[in-house]
């Protein structure tokens, strides 16, 4: 598959405020190998996450730990939430997005009890996965970033 959206011009602001981390930081083997596809993972200092790119709303997840979301040229990204958070059946999560709704960067989408979750999963840190061959350098790498920053990845 090619990518058919104009990579130097996409851009994404950060989901959420934490620490901006490579995927092969991330405990689970199949998204550090990037078997779901390239991304970027944030650890959370925050409870709100919003949308990194403009686009629509294609999919959330009936236990509210992951949304999936296309632009306008066809790239579809993978929000998920934690991991092992599926196991929560949705608590601590509360949502202000549906399928269907036409987002913008910076939208908010989900409010996470990330301090009410942490001892019950695996991990919180917010994934993003683009699901194409798109490859990301991540620009400030190990930096606290905040909730809508621009120009913390480069899409290659």
């Amino acid at each position: 598959m090619f990518s058919i959206f104009k990579k130097n011009k996409m851009k994404f602001v950060s989901p959420v405020k934490g620490k901006l981390i490579n995927l092969d930081k991330v405990d689970d083997e199949g998204i550090a190998n990037r078997d779901l596809g390239d991304g970027f993972a944030i650890v959370p200092m925050d409870n709100k996450v919003v949308s990194p790119i403009d686009g629509t709303i294609t999919l959330i997840f009936k236990t509210l730990h992951a949304i999936a979301i296309e632009n306008d040229e066809g790239l579809n990204i993978l929000i998920h939430i934690g991991l092992d958070t599926v196991n929560l059946k949705g608590e601590g999560f509360k949502s202000f997005c549906k399928v269907g709704k036409k987002v913008k960067k910076g939208e908010l989408l989900m409010e996470v009890d990330f301090d009410g979750i942490r001892d019950r999963v695996t991990s919180c840190d917010v994934i993003i996965l683009a699901q194409d061959n798109s490859s990301f350098k991540l620009l400030k790498e190990n930096q606290v970033v905040e909730c809508g920053e621009n120009e913390i990845v480069q899409v290659q």
